[in-house]
């Protein structure tokens, strides 16, 4: 119960994170023009993907301190 805890309040803080640094990144410059849907998809997907590895990291972090 503790872990799950640990992973989602940790998978949401990394995904708004992550969401504000690919924007900051501005990869929509990779993409057509007017693919708005696509650029959108792309941004949430990776974000939070990353946001599950990061989560995930935290989870086995926790665990190691708290035998």
């Amino acid at each position: 119960m503790f872990e799950d805890l640990i992973y989602f309040s940790s998978l949401l803080i990394f995904f708004a994170i992550n969401l504000r640094i690919l924007r900051a990144l501005h990869i929509e410059n990779k993409f057509e023009k007017m693919k708005i849907w696509e650029i959108r998809t792309a941004y949430f997907l990776i974000a939070l993907v990353v946001a599950h590895l990061l989560a995930e990291i935290m989870v086995h972090v926790s665990g190691i301190l708290n035998p």
